[in-house]
This record gives structure tokens, C-alpha cells and sequence, in this order.
């Protein structure tokens, strides 16, 4: 029985071995197969310069700069894909237009079916019960002020245009960049207040043990807690603001698609970067502006197509002059003489009197041109006026950025020794939380300077008609 027993033992450890082998060989399988699986598909959300050799650097977050995120959005607005296809429309148009300048070929065909009486045709041009006429011509256009015109028009709309695909790029740039650098301005403040709770949460708990030594009263202890309560709540605000502004730019870089992910927002901004940026001179802005904003271009091209229309109503007026060649054959005669021959012709057509239509459109036209010419003036007024306030906004927040570097070393100075004082007794909870309300608003004024300076040199850079890179150059 024994050596029964032993051997059955033997078989159910040799039975369980090869089980378990059998199950490790599945599951080194199945992992194989999703490890496979899992490089083939890539995970996370793919930007514009990412490959397949430089992913995001994990799946579910997003890290953007300024430039590549207002790359993403261009690529992708519904205003310049719409922009795009008129551009489509004004080519081919313009090619139109230098289409009146070539033959125009043409076939005419005609019947004339006439009853006889007596033998008679009624018609004196009939020549019996069916007449069909079959010609084909060809006009040439020698001279014709009109299609000149037309042309000129053509090529300047075209131009308008274009002019208009960059407005509403530059627009979409502008966008962008307000929604970035207000949710850097946001992450900021975030950061400000989460060093502040952390900070207030140690003296609560110093506060806390000083109360039950009896070096501090329970007054204390309450307002320290207010104070930390004050600074949590104050924290999941701007959460929920951040998370907010996240989605709209996430919609906008997606168009519509917001992806669930964490955003990084990649730019260089120290504290300092305002005090060593050189903005160049306003006068050296505007001229700069006066030859780049599309805003005057397009102006500048409306102003040539109303030129073009005043003279296309012009031609209205003037004489044309047109060639051709014709060739016909009448189906009654074919068993005489079937051939009607050729036919070669100038023709000029002088306009002497049509009760002032070509005057009206004249007047209409000369006048749409001298409102487009006074609205270009109120265009370079506008960019000159917002580069000046811009340029202005951007000096005063470099100022402003030195300043607030200032306030904030010496806002937390005082809150060192407020803190210091208040765990020694010397100061109460109050005087504690006004000290440390002031270095936070010194924190958050530097903050908001730094940004309004970056904000500010971008918007110089739309002003000019160039889309802003982020980097805080001109």
C-alpha cells in the first residue's frame, strides 16, 4: 500500500508541474501579445512636430508651448479653412476673367418653316416649306476696355483675399495666446496659493501645540484655522477655473474635441524675464506695421479693386472693337449652291446715349472708392493706436515686474518675522494673516506682471501682423 501510495504521489507532483508550466507558458503568452498590441497603438494625443520617435511624455498628457499650440489651431479652424476656399473661388475667377481675352468659338443653328400659296412662299426671305441654317463662328475680342478691367478686379479680390486668410490666422494666433497665457496666469496663482496652505497648515499645527502648552490662546487657534479653511477654498476655486480654461483651449487647439489630459504649458518665464527683454522703439513698430498688418493690406487691395470697378464702368463708355470668322451652309440649296460661304468681319461698337446708366455707375463706383479710402485712413489710425497702447502696457509692465520683485522680498521678510512673533507670542492671529495676505498679493502682483509683460509683447507682435512665438521676442 505504501509503494502504491508513493507512486500515485509521484504522478499528481509530475500531473502538477506540467500544469503549472502550462499555465506560466499561457500567461507569458497573453502578455506578449498586449505588450504587442500596446506598442502598435499609440496612446496619448499626437501634436503637431511629434513623431512616432518622440511621443508625449506619458499617455493622458498634454506639454505645449505657445508656437505649437497656435500651429495646432491653424491647422484645424473652420474661419481659415473657409478663408482657404475663397481664396480658391477669387483663382478661379481671375482665370475667367483672362478667359475673355481668347476666341470664343460658337455654332448657330436655325429652321424657318414657311407655307407657300399658290406656289408662293409668304415670306419674301423663304425660299421654301423648310429652311435649316447651320454656322459656325469664331469672334475674337481686338479691343475691349471692359475685360482689362475685369481682369484688374479679378487679381485685386484675389488679393483681398489672401490678405484675409492671414486676418484670420493672426486672429486665431490672438486667441490662442490669450487663452494660454491666462491659464498660465491661473497655474501660477495655483502654485502661490498651494506654498501658502502648506505654510499655514505648519503654523496650525504649531498654533495648536502652543495652545496646549498655554503659550497660546484658543482666539489664535480658531483664526489660524479660518485663515487655512480661507486659503483651501480659495485653492479649489482657481482648480476649478484652470480646469475650465483648460477645456475651452483644449477645444480650440482641437477644434471642438476636448481630450481628456493633463496640460503642460511650456514657456520660459522666470521671474526676471521682463527686466532683460529690449523692446524696440514705437516709431520702428509702426513702420513695421504699416507694411505687415493685413488689416491695411487688405485695405490697400480693396482700394485697387474699387480702381478696377470705376474703370470697368468707365469702358461702359468707350468704344470696342471685335474680329471674326464664320463659315454656313443653307440645307434648301444643297443641290445649288448648299455652300453659304465664308464670312470675315471687324466690328466696332461706339456707345453714343443710354439715358445715364453708365453715368450712375460711374458715380456709384467713384464714390465706393473714396469711402475705401477713408476707411483705410481710420485702419492706420486703429493699429497705430493699438500699438501705442500695447507698447505702453508692455513698458509699464517691466516696470511693474521690478517693482513687484521688490514688494515680495520684503512682503515675506515681514511675514518671516510676523510668523516668528506669533509663535512667540508677540503677535496674534490677525496681525499673522495680514502679513501673510500681503506676501501672497505681492507673489500674485509679480506673477500677473510677468504675464501682463509676455501677454503684451505677443499682442505687439499681432499688432504687426506676425504670430507670436511665446519666447517674449520682437
Amino acid at each position: 500500500m505504501t509503494g502504491k501510495n508513493s507512486g500515485m504521489d509521484i504522478k499528481t507532483y509530475i500531473k502538477t508541474v506540467f500544469l503549472f508550466l502550462f499555465l506560466f507558458l499561457i500567461v507569458n503568452i497573453v502578455k506578449t501579445a498586449y505588450a504587442s498590441s500596446a506598442a502598435s497603438s499609440p496612446s496619448g494625443i499626437a501634436l503637431p512636430g511629434e513623431t512616432e520617435s518622440s511621443p508625449l511624455s506619458a499617455p493622458g498628457r498634454i506639454k505645449i508651448s505657445l508656437a505649437s499650440a497656435i500651429k495646432r489651431a491653424l491647422s484645424n479652424q473652420g474661419n481659415i479653412l473657409k478663408a482657404e476656399h475663397i481664396i480658391s473661388e477669387r483663382m478661379d475667377l481671375k482665370k475667367a476673367a483672362y478667359a475673355g481675352l481668347l476666341p470664343d468659338i460658337a455654332v448657330n443653328a436655325g429652321g424657318i418653316w414657311t407655307r407657300t400659296k399658290n406656289r408662293y412662299p409668304v415670306f419674301a426671305s423663304a425660299n421654301g416649306m423648310r429652311e435649316l441654317i447651320g454656322q459656325i463662328g469664331l469672334t475674337v475680342p481686338i479691343f475691349d476696355p471692359k475685360i482689362y478691367g475685369e481682369i484688374s478686379l479679378a487679381g485685386n479680390n484675389l488679393k483681398a483675399a489672401e490678405y484675409r486668410l492671414r486676418l484670420a490666422r493672426l486672429f486665431t494666433a490672438a486667441r490662442i495666446t490669450q487663452y494660454f497665457y491666462g491659464l498660465i496666469l491661473l497655474k501660477d496663482e495655483i502654485k502661490i496659493e498651494r506654498k501658502a496652505l502648506y505654510g499655514a497648515k505648519k503654523i496650525l499645527t504649531a498654533a495648536k501645540i502652543g495652545y496646549k502648552a498655554g503659550s497660546l490662546p484658543r482666539f489664535d487657534v480658531v483664526q489660524t484655522e479660518l485663515m487655512t479653511a480661507d486659503l483651501q477654498t480659495n485653492l479649489e476655486i482657481l482648480k476649478s477655473k484652470v480646469k475650465s480654461f483648460e477645456r475651452m483651449f483644449l477645444m480650440e487647439i482641437f477644434y471642438g474635441n476636448v481630450h481628456p489630459a493633463k496640460l503642460s504649458l511650456l514657456i520660459p518665464v522666470p521671474e526676471s524675464a521682463g527686466l532683460y527683454r529690449r523692446v524696440p522703439p514705437l516709431n520702428s513698430l509702426i513702420s513695421s506695421a504699416v507694411k505687415k498688418q493685413p488689416l491695411l493690406k487688405i485695405a490697400r487691395a480693396e482700394i485697387e479693386s474699387a480702381k478696377a470697378s470705376v474703370s470697368i464702368s468707365k469702358a461702359g463708355k468707350l468704344p470696342s472693337i471685335q474680329g471674326g470668322a464664320a463659315y454656313g451652309e443653307d440645307t434648301v440649296n444643297s443641290f445649288d449652291s448648299p455652300d453659304l460661304g465664308w464670312q470675315f468681319f471687324v466690328m466696332l461698337n461706339v456707345p453714343i446715349y443710354n439715358f445715364g446708366l453708365h453715368k450712375g455707375y460711374i458715380d456709384a463706383a467713384n464714390e465706393r472708392l473714396m469711402a475705401l479710402k477713408s476707411a483705410e485712413s481710420a485702419v492706420k489710425l486703429s493699429v497705430k493706436k493699438r500699438l501705442t497702447i500695447d507698447y505702453g502696457r508692455a513698458a509699464a509692465s517691466k516696470k511693474k515686474i521690478y517693482g513687484a520683485k521688490i514688494l515680495v522680498k520684503k512682503s515675506y521678510e515681514a511675514f518671516k518675522m510676523t510668523k516668528e512673533g506669533y509663535l512667540a507670542g508677540a503677535f496674534n492671529a490677525l496681525e499673522l494673516q495680514e502679513s501673510q495676505n500681503n506676501w501672497i498679493k505681492s507673489r500674485l502682483e509679480l506673477a500677473k506682471a510677468v504675464n501682463e509683460f509676455y501677454l503684451a509683447i505677443s499682442q505687439l507682435d499681432i499688432d504687426m501682423g506676425i504670430i507670436p512665438s511665446g519666447d517674449g521676442k520682437l
